[in-house]
């Protein structure tokens, strides 16, 4: 089995995980979207990228990346970020996080810490005042 195509059944494993998962979770009421809607976005997007890779493989990545220890530290950024969800408040383990993605993607400090700033805080609004989810 090739690269992309061990890729793409493995983020095809990852999306039916998260689709049957969230399948039991509460569908929510009176034009309110439960809890489940953004996993089981996430998950049919998933699925969709799993079967294009299957259907469409290409012939893998280039032999050199530039931003090739991006990925992996990334990776890393993210598993860190499930770790700490309970531990440090929303906003500011989201900011931290976006800073630390958009410097490792090559991202100037100025405009790293603004649009962290902006994107962490325009999510807590969302989430607080669109939805009704208090962190």
């Amino acid at each position: 089995m090739s690269g992309p195509r061990l890729v793409a059944s493995v983020l095809g494993v990852t999306a039916l995980a998260i689709l049957v998962t969230a399948w039991t979770f509460p569908p929510g009421g009176q034009g309110v979207p439960g809890p489940g809607v953004v996993p089981q976005l996430l998950g049919a997007g998933l699925l969709g990228v799993s079967a294009w890779l299957l259907w469409a493989p290409g012939s893998g990545a280039p032999r050199l990346v530039r931003h090739h220890a991006a990925i992996p530290l990334t990776m890393a950024l993210w598993a860190a970020y499930a770790l700490l969800w309970r531990v440090v408040p929303y906003g500011v383990l989201t900011g931290v996080v976006l800073l630390v993605f958009l410097r490792i993607t090559g991202v100037g400090w100025r405009g790293a810490v603004v649009a962290a700033t902006l994107m962490a805080a325009t999510l807590q609004i969302l989430f607080e005042r669109g939805l009704g989810v208090r962190f």
